[in-house]
């Protein structure tokens, strides 16, 4: 598990550092944060935010999946807002999962 450095996007302009995404990933939460993924890979990869709230009824909310593209003909990008709801009680972070981890699957935790 890798916890990942929230970038903050500055007015002037900023561009993110992207590192290898690992299979599972730590970030923070919150308004305007949000997880960025690019590809170069030759097959798509499912990215997945792990529900940690409690609901009302005493279940844990869903995994939430999203799909990112194949990226080895034209790169592809995905933004994930990290929302409040994702925050685990205990460690008060995000937990972010890939099915792939390689070179061409690389991640940013971003804020404005």
């Amino acid at each position: 598990m890798s916890l990942r450095t929230t970038q903050i996007i500055v007015p002037a302009g900023t561009a993110p550092t992207f590192t290898a995404a690992t299979a599972s990933d730590t970030a923070e939460v919150g308004d305007y944060v949000w997880a960025e993924y690019r590809s170069t890979h030759t097959a798509a990869c499912t990215v997945t935010v792990l529900g940690k709230q409690v609901l009302e009824n005493g279940d844990t909310a869903p995994d939430k999946a999203y799909t990112l593209g194949i990226g080895s003909v034209t790169p592809t990008e995905l933004r994930i807002p990290l929302y409040r709801s994702y925050r685990d009680s205990v460690t008060g972070l995000a937990t972010i999962t890939t099915s792939v981890q390689n070179a061409n699957i690389s991640m940013a935790v971003v804020r404005r």
